[in-house]
């Protein structure tokens, strides 16, 4: 008698195969759907979990692998379509072709966990995340510097004040969010066991065990589910006595429409600075004392760096005037001020259509400046070092002018080119602050109790902080230590219409924070401004009426320092890396190695 009639636990299931497209369609919709509802604005977390057990099924069962990469492929894209809808307003034709890359990107995760299940027959608890995980980590960084949005660990990250610090999330601390996504799609994978294996198999006559596969899943799963959970409460337990009050932070948030800002005119400018300058007596008025205030992105409508000031009085204009117009608030109001702008290193001959001369800046850089409570501006700037693909930069094109022109028409919001240079510096801002002795803010009346204390601040601009090798190479040195207390995030949110992106971005910031152990103050142009903490707690946040987006305002806070270091600070996202080659490496040999002869 043949040997797999004596062990049924060692037969093969039967391979009957998906084939029908409508079942297809069917399954890959159940997870575009739970996919829409785990990320803001519903932002219902727990379905992550399950979001992807219906593809993941199609991805183990499926009959062939065509059919399953052009109908998962499909759906991909209009949940992309819908969840990127927020882009329209920027670039239509940009918004089409991206939202069919990010879903070319899931849909070759499934492609590739369905190779290498038919190949090695390995536990979708395992293949599944490995597959997701690895298209997350190359999605993030190709192509043009990749686009990293919804990638499945943010799902469990705060965006809202009330949302409590979570368990699981706080792993991204050791492995980055791509670990998240890794735990989070976990449970897909062993749901995908549970329905494509019996649950029992014989081992007698009227004796029945688990199944080999659906023991080795479970087991895999609630080990790795109680790991983190339990080291989620460890670094959770440890907040109190790791943390120490840093300096008193105040947040203005201004609310510009985008389209003043790409068409200012002078009275335009002179309102929006009147608003945020009052916004910022305010905030200064506000008990405690602030020792920072922060403002927007770009919020300076003229270059300020020393270059540009020297070359507007040279030619007689008066754009100088902000730069002092800054110092004069920062000494009026006695606080360090960290403000958004452009600069300017250098300006080229471009005649305007009247024909009288011009000139256009030529290299152009978006930057945060610091005013220290003086006046006096400080000697380093930050310069935003990862530019949005083309909504500050044209890739791969540059240098051929009639594509460049086609793709200036019909990818960008603008109708010139605006390129900004990349900043190359990782700087850090040193800003001094007085503390009392028991570490609580400085009170006026008693200030031999105070010292001076220096809070180092790195300022990732735009959406850097959803970026996280730029923020971990702002916030850590090679050697492992913190170059960086503090991130404050300068941003302007007024690009996108609607209510979705706002707390999309805030969500991703929020992770930052926990790979890290630092806290965050976020100054945003239409919101969300506010503050999260190393833990990934949000708030407070700026809210006027109940409201937190499309209102100005300012929130103050004072954020606590975490003196931890992390493994993701070390390692950043190599776990990841090395869990992507893997995948690729059994792809390839799974190609070129042998099969074995099944009996």
């Amino acid at each position: 008698m043949p040997q797999s009639q004596h062990h049924p636990a060692h037969v093969a299931l039967p391979r009957t195969g998906i084939r029908s497209v409508p079942v297809h369609l069917i399954l890959a919709g159940l997870s575009a759907v739970l996919i829409i509802l785990s990320f803001p604005p519903f932002g219902l977390a727990w379905l992550a979990y399950f979001a992807l057990w219906p593809v993941g099924l199609l991805a183990a069962r499926a009959a062939s692998t065509r059919k399953l990469t052009w109908t998962t492929f499909l759906v991909f894209w209009v949940v992309w379509l819908y969840m990127l809808s927020w882009i329209i307003p920027i670039t239509q034709g940009g918004y089409v072709v991206l939202s069919a890359l990010m879903a070319a990107y899931w849909s070759l995760a499934l492609v590739v966990a369905h190779v290498l299940h038919k190949r090695y027959r390995t536990a979708m608890i395992v293949l599944l995340p490995m597959a997701w995980v690895a298209s997350e980590f190359v999605r993030g960084r190709f192509l043009a510097g990749g686009f990293g949005w919804f990638a499945f660990g943010h799902t469990q990250a705060s965006y809202l004040p009330t949302q409590s610090a979570g368990r699981i999330i706080q792993v991204a601390d050791v492995f980055g969010e791509l670990g998240v996504s890794l735990v989070v799609v976990m449970t897909s994978g062993l749901l995908v066991d549970l329905m494509t294996h019996p649950l029992f198999t014989p081992i007698g006559q009227s004796k029945h065990r688990l199944h080999r596969t659906i023991r080795g899943s479970l087991f895999l799963w609630v080990l790795v589910m109680s790991s983190a959970w339990l080291y989620g409460n460890y670094r959770i337990g440890q907040w109190d006595q790791a943390t120490r009050p840093g300096p008193n932070v105040a947040v203005i948030q201004t609310n510009v429409p985008q389209d003043n800002k790409v068409h200012s005119t002078p009275q335009s400018d002179a309102e929006n600075w009147q608003r945020m300058t009052e916004l910022t007596r305010l905030a200064a008025e506000a008990d405690p004392k602030p020792d920072l205030i922060v403002w927007p992105e770009t919020m300076v409508p003229k270059a300020i760096n020393p270059y540009a000031l020297n070359f507007y009085r040279e030619m007689g204009g008066d754009s100088y005037i902000y730069h002092d117009l800054i110092r004069a608030t920062a000494q009026s109001i006695d606080t360090n001020l960290i403000v958004g702008s452009p600069s300017y290193e250098g300006f080229v001959e471009a005649p305007y259509p009247d024909g009288q001369p011009g000139y256009l800046p030529k290299p152009r850089y978006n930057s945060a400046y610091l005013y220290y409570s003086d006046g006096e501006q400080s000697p380093v700037r930050y310069d935003k070092m990862h530019r949005v693909p083309f909504g500050e930069f044209i890739p791969w094109v540059g240098a051929v002018p009639p594509i460049k022109a086609l793709f200036l028409k019909w990818f960008t919001p603008y109708d010139q080119d605006y390129s900004l240079a990349p900043g190359t510096s990782l700087t850090v801002f040193d800003i001094p602050y007085l503390q009392a002795a028991d570490g609580q803010p400085d009170d006026a009346e008693t200030p031999s109790s105070s010292s001076t204390k220096i809070i180092r601040v790195a300022t990732p601009i735009c959406y850097e902080d959803a970026v996280g090798r730029v923020v971990n190479r702002l916030v850590y040195q090679n050697d492992g230590r913190k170059r960086a207390d503090l991130l404050v995030n300068l941003t302007n949110s007024a690009w996108y219409p609607g209510l979705a992106q706002q707390p999309q971005h805030l969500q991703i910031a929020t992770i930052r924070c926990i790979e890290n152990r630092v806290p965050m103050a976020r100054s945003v142009n239409g919101g969300i401004s506010g503050f999260i903490d190393s833990l990934g707690r949000v708030g407070p946040v700026v809210q006027v009426g109940g409201q937190t987006q499309w209102v100005d305002g300012f929130a103050s806070n004072q954020p606590r320092l975490d003196t931890r270091l992390t493994i993701y600070g070390t390692l950043g996202d190599i776990p990841a890396g090395i869990l992507t080659t893997l995948a690729a490496l059994l792809l390839v040999w799974g190609k070129i190695a042998p099969r074995k002869i099944r009996d």
